[in-house]
Parts: structure tokens; C-alpha cells; sequence
């Protein structure tokens, strides 16, 4: 059967399989919500908080290669795949498609109850090119190269090839309207990343002669109003590199900003490139879309180290400026300053979501901050299926980690997502501190110790406290304990009316058990669990 033929059965295999879904009203389309800087995920016109897990780059080449993903993330209790489409397979010669593989990912997450973000690998991977198709990479001419500072053409398409741009859009555009097409009417994608890590890895520019003589001029006129009306919000580096140029409202880009001009002129190209990407994609189905972020690893010395233009911190404003079709920015966090790099990406203009953390147990408790301390959209864990994760066919102590984290969270996700924005959400992370308060109310802290010495690796204690009203409480979690202290009056304990046991079910409170006798306080063992907390007013 030639592979058109068998994508076009494939893709009728799945419009089957959602035809229970079809007899009944199309679900409303999933969207990102926000008034003034409270933002919610919607799907299925409810809030929805992103449990996920992404694959290693070429898991999705076939369906064969998702076998062992798709029960990896059954055990992990994930509620969302992130997985990549390649260019280079969906459109093999020009004009020329194929989705054979996208249907399977289609139907075989809505058999496993899975939600999908996908992953367009397409210009960009991690800076470079290597997604292209190979008459992309074989017509230099036509597909232009980003040329290096010393004239050697490098492996990355130049954001300021116009052909290189309308060939990734077409292709886009073909993919999303095929994913409307066969998931319309279930909504099992809800998220799409638009390429994967931007920028220019090995040079801070492109230093080709149109490129040059565009960096010569003038800095573009939106982008500089952009920059006026937003000056007392922006990042630090590219206001100080303005300020340094005495806020100039005009000039070519380095005397506009200096010695940031190269990353900030690359910000500015990578950004239109990419927002034209997506906004042809949401033409043909405006699916809520993000761009993934190669942060500024500590020791880069400069823009290539890690890749030029890409939303890093430096140039995050610019893209806000540039892109005005994606609608957040997300950190791959890599790095043990986890609180700091998500309080950078938590702004008035952008929730947080973290599409990529270490696949390693000490980064499970992340998920934590992401969705309590920061109102976050969704956390996901990378290289699920590779040996991070698993070892002789079982899970091991990372996935565990994370399996238990997921576990736990599950029953709460409504929850937390309607106490969001609201202050009575509190994570808790273990760190070099051996005890945390946290303030309640003006007559109550809760004050949180660890049962166990902090380390670099392995788990620690991680969890949330609820807070339902001044004297009830949810704690979920691991590896803690807490004291509820009265702030008024002798020092003393707040006296509990009960502990219990238990799950959620939706809104409502299931238990299992009552602690009372030796048993009546607030300890989470090393397998996490859900306790309420009553108080005596």
C-alpha cells in the first residue's frame, strides 16, 4: 500500500474512531484564557492543568517507537504526551504530505485517556536545522544559510530567508488543518509548540549581506514603540543595554543597544519568522501555540553559546513584541535555580509552563512551584522513554519520583486550578532550609520540617497546602511534616478537630481513614498522600 494511501485510510481510522465524539456538539476549541494577568488553560471549556511527559526527539518516527511511551506514561499517571512531528517526514518532496504517523499518535493517545501537545521540529531544533526535509537542506540558493561571522555558511536557515519562512508555513498550515480535521470534534491535541529551542547556535548573527545591511539600519519602528510603552517592565538586561544608549527611540540596532544589539537584532528576525509560522498554522486551526526556550546556561560567556535570538530572558520583550500569534513563552529548565527562572517567565504577560525538566528524581517537586507557587499552566519531565526513566523494562527511581508526584496531583488539579491567583495555594519544596512558615492568616503559620537531610540528588520532601477556609485544610505530599501554630496569644499548637485520609472526587472529599491517638498529626511518608486538616477555631 503506498504510504499516501495508507495515510489516508489511517486518517479515516481515526475520524471513526472519534465519530461518538462527532454526534454530539463539537467541544469548545482549546484556548488560552486571561483577564488582566490571570491566565487559564481551557479545554473542553474547563480549566485544564497540564501532568506531562515528552519523548526523546526521534521516539515519533513510528508508531512502533511509541510502544514503550504510551505505557511509561499509563504508570507515570501523566494526563498529557508531548510529542514531536518531524518536517522532514510529514512533507518528504514538495507539496508532497503524509500523517500516517500523526494519526496514530491521535488515536492511540485517546485510547491511553491522554491529552497531546505536539512538537513542530521543523527550521528550528535546539538552534539548528537537522528537522528540515532534504531538498530543503540540499537547495541552498533558494533555502538560504545563516552565514557565520567569518563567512561560513552554518547549519541553521536564515530567519530572513523568505522562502525558507513560506515553506515551513505551508507545511504547518498542512499539519494543522489535518489535526482539525481528524481531532476536531474530541480535542485531543490542545497545545503546539512552533519549532523547538530558536536562535542561532554558533554565532550571535546572521552575517550574510542582506542580513548585515538590515543590522546596519534602522531599528523597526514597532519595535521601538513596542519598547516605549513597556519601559518600566522590561528585563533587566535589554533595559540596561537601552539605558546605556539613553533610551534612544531610534538608531540602528547597535546604538540602540550596544553590545546587545547582535542577540537583539537575531531576537527580533527568529521572532517575525516564527510568528508567521504561526500565524498561518492558526489559519487553518488556532489551537493555543508556544515557543520552547534554550535558557542561558551559567558559564555562557555570550549569544551562540547558547542559541542568538532564541526567548531568553536577554530578548524576551522583543519576541512579546514580535510575536504577537504566540501566546507564551515556555522555559526548558535544566538547571538547579528552578524558583528563579520560573519566577522570570511569570508575568503579567506570559503564565508559566514548563514543557521540559530534567528526568530526574530531585526535579519532580518542581511541579509543586509550578502549579502553587506560580499559577502555572503545566509542568512536564523529558525523555520519558529513554534510560533516565527506564531500566530493563521497569520504571526506576526517577520515573517513581515523578509517578508519585502525578499520582498525587491528580485528584487535586481541579482543585488547585480554581484556588489559583487566589493566595491559598503554598508549595513545598525542600531545599538547604531544614523548616519553612508559611504565613496563613493573621492567628495562624504553618510551620513545615523534613523528615529527611536535603541532597542534590534523589527525592526530597515536596507537596502543597490548600488552604479551604481559616481553619480547614488540605496537605498532599511526601517526606514533611506540620505544625499549626497560633501567632496570637501563649505560643502554642492549634488544636485539630480531625485528621483524615483520603482523595477528592472533583469538589468532593473522599475518606478513607481517621487519625487519631498516635497517629493524630501532619506527617507525609515517603509515599505521598492527601490528609485534611480540621482546626478547632
Amino acid at each position: 500500500m503506498d504510504f499516501l494511501l495508507r495515510s489516508a485510510f489511517l486518517s479515516l481510522l481515526v475520524l471513526i474512531s472519534g465519530f461518538g465524539y462527532a454526534a454530539q456538539e463539537i467541544k469548545p476549541l482549546p484556548r488560552l484564557e486571561h483577564h488582566g494577568d490571570h491566565y487559564q488553560l481551557l479545554v473542553d471549556g474547563k480549566p485544564f492543568l497540564v501532568l506531562g511527559g515528552q519523548v526523546h526527539n526521534s521516539s515519533a518516527w513510528s508508531s512502533d517507537n511509541l510502544e514503550t511511551a504510551w505505557k511509561i506514561y499509563d504508570c507515570l499517571h501523566a494526563n498529557t504526551a508531548e510529542i514531536p512531528i518531524y518536517w522532514e517526514q510529514v512533507e518528504p518532496e514538495p507539496g508532497r504530505f503524509r500523517f500516517d504517523v500523526i494519526d496514530h499518535i491521535v488515536a492511540d493517545a485517546r485510547s491511553h485517556g491522554l491529552r497531546v501537545v505536539f512538537l513542530w521540529f521543523a527550521s528550528w531544533k535546539n538552534g539548528e536545522m537537522h528537522y528540515t526535509p532534504p531538498w530543503i537542506k540540499l537547495n541552498r540558493e533558494t533555502y538560504q544559510r545563516v552565514i557565520g561571522p567569518f563567512g561560513q555558511a552554518m547549519e541553521i536557515l536564515s530567519p530572513l530567508c523568505d522562502a525558507c519562512r513560506e515553506a515551513d508555513a505551508r507545511a504547518f498550515t498542512a499539519v494543522m488543518a489535518h489535526i482539525r480535521s481528524v481531532d476536531e470534534s474530541c480535542r485531543t491535541v490542545i497545545l503546539v509548540q512552533v519549532e523547538n529551542e530558536t536562535g542561532l547556535l554558533g554565532t550571535d548573527r546572521d552575517y550574510s549581506d542582506r542580513a548585515t545591511s538590515a543590522f546596519r539600519g534602522p531599528v523597526p519602528a514597532d519595535l521601538m514603540n513596542y519598547l516605549e510603552r513597556h519601559r518600566d517592565t522590561l528585563m533587566p538586561a535589554l533595559k540596561a543595554a537601552w539605558q546605556q544608549s539613553g533610551f534612544r527611540r531610534s538608531g540602528t540596532w547597535s546604538e540602540v543597544f550596544g553590545s546587545l544589539a547582535p542577540e537583539a537584532f537575531s531576537g527580533w528576525t527568529v521572532a517575525r519568522y516564527v510568528d508567521a509560522v504561526a500565524a498561518a498554522g492558526k489559519q487553518a486551526y488556532p489551537l493555543p501555540m508556544y515557543c520552547n526556550n534554550w535558557l542561558i546556561n551559567p558559564g555562557n560567556e555570550r549569544a551562540g553559546r547558547w542559541p542568538s535570538g532564541g526567548p531568553t530572558t536577554h530578548v524576551l520583550d522583543i519576541w512579546k513584541a514580535a510575536a504577537p500569534h504566540i501566546d507564551l513563552l515556555a522555559p526548558d529548565i535544566y538547571l538547579p535555580k528552578f524558583y528563579d527562572t520560573a519566577a522570570e517567565f511569570t508575568r503579567p504577560d506570559n503564565p508559566l509552563f514548563v514543557p521540559e525538566t530534567a528526568p530526574a528524581a530531585h526535579y519532580a517537586a518542581y511541579a509543586f512551584y509550578t502549579l502553587a507557587a506560580f499559577n502555572g499552566i503545566g509542568f512536564s519531565s523529558f525523555g520519558i522513554d529513554g534510560r533516565a526513566f527506564v531500566r530493563d523494562g521497569e520504571l526506576n527511581d526517577n520515573a517513581r519520583e515523578f509517578a508519585d508526584v502525578y499520582r498525587v496531583l491528580t485528584p487535586l488539579l481541579p482543585l488547585i486550578a480554581r484556588e489559583q491567583y487566589a493566595g491559598r495555594l503554598h508549595a513545598v519544596v525542600q531545599d538547604e532550609d531544614r523548616a519553612q512558615a508559611i504565613p496563613l492568616n493573621m492567628k495562624l503559620a504553618a510551620v513545615v520540617s523534613f523528615r529527611d537531610t536535603y541532597r542534590l540528588e534523589g527525592p526530597r520532601g515536596r507537596g502543597l497546602l490548600i488552604e479551604l477556609s481559616p481553619d480547614d485544610y488540605v496537605v498532599a505530599g511526601a517526606r514533611f511534616h506540620v505544625d499549626f501554630r497560633e501567632l496570637q496569644g501563649p505560643a502554642r499548637d492549634a488544636e485539630f478537630l480531625s485528621i483524615e485520609e483520603g482523595t477528592f472526587d472533583g469538589d468532593r472529599w473522599i475518606p478513607s481513614r481517621r487519625l487519631n491517638g498516635d497517629e493524630l498529626h501532619v506527617t507525609l511518608p515517603e509515599t505521598s498522600k492527601i490528609l485534611r486538616v480540621r482546626l478547632i477555631p
